[in-house]
């Protein structure tokens, strides 16, 4: 799993991420995702917590202002599989050691 280190208490915080396409054993990214795709879901938690659910939303453009909870394909025919994701402030809240997000 890759790690990203991001300082705490630290506010709109945006992430890319890259999703591999599973039908495929070349390594390919899986392209075409949106905010709205069909059992796509993005979760995080925090040590000794339960999941908590991040609401993905659309975003105008991959260079629109932070938008919690924002989801965005880069580029599918040169970056296929990479996406831009607006992490919501609760995730890197305040004393807060550690978090795994998951989509």
């Amino acid at each position: 799993m890759a790690k990203l280190a991001i300082k705490k208490a630290s506010t709109d915080v945006t992430t890319y991420v890259f999703i591999q396409d599973s039908s495929k054993t070349t390594g390919d990214g899986l392209a075409g995702l949106t905010f709205e795709t069909a059992n796509l879901v993005a979760s995080y938690v925090r040590p000794l917590g339960s999941r908590a659910a991040i609401t993905l939303a659309t975003l105008a453009a991959v260079d629109s202002a932070h938008s919690d909870g924002g989801f965005k394909e880069i580029d599918s025919t040169n970056m296929p599989g990479v996406y831009r994701l607006d992490l919501p402030d609760a995730v890197c809240a305040t004393g807060v050691n550690s978090v795994v997000v998951m989509l």
